[in-house]
């Protein structure tokens, strides 16, 4: 047997040693060994976790529905940064930096989408903050995608040095305001705690879950880039475990996060015949919220009103209607937000005269006897000395 050496095993089993930070720009050809091992694992669990979110909403997407045609678009342009690490140089960095620029442009699509989740909850005021300051932060977007071409086709501007750890401040906190808000309107909108709606509901726990892990992967990927450690060859990983739970996050529920809620809720006191209540909930909050329930599951709830003949029943829509009772369904307010009494309207009292039949010889009626009737007789005594006695048959005389 040879020696080992002769083969050179050592130096491939255990490379030179590479710095925390890339020091030239990206190439393929700069890659180290582990530095390409850890970016093609990187990218193939970043792909084939977006090709099953992709046939997951392809499984529940409903056509005509905006909101689900951006979930798909998200994924769709966030798998292709995924695939550069089979392109070669030169086009490697060209390829590198444009499908960059589709992966900013998911980014945006998925503020857009938490934001279409979240506004149900939101005032107007703070849906409108919303987007103008998401709109503020694109031209940091487009230069960020001019940094990319510029540095990885050594253009001769590094920029994109400068640049790349300031992303997650322009990129996250509408995310975690969402997250936030999600759970703060829980509470209060619903008057259920957070790990209620995880126990009657599994699935909602799993989307907690992914909202909750792709933020704490985010801020492991601000650490890593706030103190210049990249890892092998500058590779950071952790931005694309944030991604993939955050598209997760949108897979996992297709509509907004009301029309999810308003199911599991209105699921509960289905299965539960109405006899379910919130944990601590007054008894006159309990009557409202089921109501609520009864009218958006178009059930009656037994109140009935007889007063003769009825034209309508309407029920009157305050003049000045609350924000909140539009947007949370099932608060349970009751002073403001009450239901009031329906009212109604009753046709005024109409006379109905029949006029009767004539009698007719030709039918038979249930009062009229089959065989003819004897007419009444009327006895009288004509001769007390004879004691004849003779009787009277309407008008004809029988003895």
């Amino acid at each position: 047997m040879p020696p080992v050496d002769d083969f050179n095993v050592l130096g491939k089993r255990y490379p030179a040693p590479v710095p925390d930070t890339q020091t030239e720009p990206g190439s393929r050809s700069s890659l180290s060994l582990e530095g390409g091992f850890l970016e093609a694992w990187a990218q193939g669990y970043n792909v084939g976790s977006l090709i099953m979110l992709i046939l997951i909403v392809f499984c529940n997407y409903r056509s005509g529905i905006l909101l689900h045609k951006l979930i798909l678009l998200e994924l769709v342009l966030a798998l292709w940064h995924g695939t550069f690490i089979f392109v070669r140089d030169p086009a490697y960095g060209w390829y590198l930096s444009a499908t960059a620029t589709l992966l900013f442009i998911s980014y945006q699509l998925h503020n857009v989408v938490s934001w279409m989740k979240i506004r149900p909850f939101l005032p107007r005021w703070g849906s409108r903050v919303f987007i103008l300051t998401l709109i503020a932060v694109q031209p940091f977007w487009i230069g960020e995608a001019w940094s990319n071409f510029e540095y990885f086709n050594n253009l001769g501007n590094d920029a994109n040095l400068r640049m790349r750890p300031w992303e997650a401040l322009v990129r996250d906190p509408w995310w975690i305001f969402t997250t936030w808000k999600l759970i703060d309107s829980i509470g209060k909108a619903y008057g259920f705690k957070v790990m209620d709606l995880v126990r009657i509901n599994q699935r909602f726990g799993v989307m907690l879950a992914c909202m909750f892990i792709s933020i704490a992967f985010l801020l492991t990927d601000v650490v890593i880039n706030a103190l210049h450690h990249g890892g092998a060859s500058g590779i950071d990983p952790y931005w694309r475990f944030a991604l993939v739970f955050k598209c997760a996050s949108d897979t996992i529920f297709l509509d907004d996060f009301k029309k999810v809620i308003d199911g599991i809720v209105a699921r509960r006191f289905s299965s539960a015949g109405g006899t379910a209540h919130r944990g601590g909930e007054p008894h006159h909050h309990r009557k409202l919220s089921t109501t609520l329930r009864d009218n958006s599951l178009g059930r009656d709830n037994g109140e009935y009103i007889e007063c003769g003949p009825v034209t309508a029943i309407s029920s009157p829509q305050p003049a000045a209607q609350s924000k909140h009772s539009s947007i949370y369904p099932w608060a349970t307010r009751t002073r403001d937000h009450a239901r009031l009494p329906p009212q109604i309207h009753v046709q005024k009292e109409t006379t109905v005269t029949t006029e009767v039949r004539k009698k007719s010889h030709e039918s038979f009626r249930s009062d009229r006897n089959i065989l003819p009737e004897v007419p009444p007789a009327m006895y009288s005594q004509n001769n007390s000395s004879t004691g004849s006695l003779s009787i009277h048959y309407m008008g004809a005389e029988r003895r």
